[in-house]
């Protein structure tokens, strides 16, 4: 079953910072043409980092047809505070419906890693957790590689979890290499992510691939409900024990193969 893809515009790191007031306008006048409408949409925000642009992306981009914000350069739960006390009174002054815009936290700061579950927990808006590995691995003074990231990452998908979100993993920077990115992301996948950011077409088709379940997933699922219905809490399949845990993996499984189906009729 695919899942969808949501459209992230952006107006932080890939604008420089001359050009921000015109990709502001540039934005504002594509929500307003109504070429988003029924689209999932995101919008990278400025973040904490660079405060004065932060309140005009706040005061001038909400609209009804975007559905959220991506908040970079989080560093606490005061920081996802701050930004909801002006996207509540922006979305009243817009009469918006209030919580129209949910939140998804980037962590990318050491700090920010250290303060994962307080910053998960911060808004009732926060809908998913993701990690940045560029700005994480800049201010470690540390290569881009698994080793200097794994850490963080998995106190980022912990959190996440903890907290009942979907965590979402770092982009894969080597644009050419679709095997790569394939790999990569059933690797993240495995590990418990729900999601990653695509840089390209070929990455966001390759990405609805590796984050559906496959058939194989789904036909066990149910060999595993039907076992356990059959058997009892504690089964066998497949010279294999499994129970309660399995149980709520399958369930869980179906669960979300059903919702995808409502929402694709």
């Amino acid at each position: 079953m695919p899942r969808n893809a949501t459209l992230l515009l952006d107006l932080e790191d890939s604008v420089a910072s001359q050009h921000k007031a015109r990709q502001r306008s540039r934005i504002i006048d594509l929500l307003q043409s109504g070429v988003f409408k029924n689209r999932k949409l995101l919008l990278r925000i400025n973040g904490p980092d660079n405060p004065e642009e932060m309140r005009l992306d706040l005061a001038h981009c909400l609209h009804r047809d975007l559905n959220g914000l991506l908040l970079p350069m989080i560093n606490s739960a005061s920081d996802v505070n701050e930004i909801e006390e002006i996207v509540t009174r922006s979305e009243k002054l817009r009469g918006l419906e209030p919580g129209h815009n949910v939140f998804i936290p980037l962590i990318e700061r050491p700090g920010a890693t250290l303060e994962a579950s307080a910053i998960a927990s911060a808004s009732p808006r926060n809908v998913a957790m993701a990690f940045g590995h560029g700005d994480f691995c800049l201010e470690m003074d540390a290569d881009l590689s698994e080793e200097s990231v794994q850490v963080a990452r998995s106190m980022v998908l912990m959190a996440a979890k903890a907290h009942k979100l979907a965590a979402i993993s770092t982009p894969f920077l080597d644009l050419d290499n679709l095997d790569g990115f394939e790999q990569e992301n059933r690797r993240m996948k495995s590990l418990g992510f729900d999601g990653c950011f695509a840089l390209t077409p070929r990455q966001m088709h390759k990405a609805l691939e590796v984050f559906s379940y496959t058939q194989e997933e789904i036909e066990q699922a149910r060999r595993v409900i039907e076992a356990i219905e059959t058997q009892g809490s504690i089964a066998k399949l497949d010279g294999n024990m499994i129970g309660p845990p399995m149980l709520k993996r399958a369930l869980k499984i179906m669960a979300d193969i059903e919702e995808e189906a409502r929402e694709a009729a």
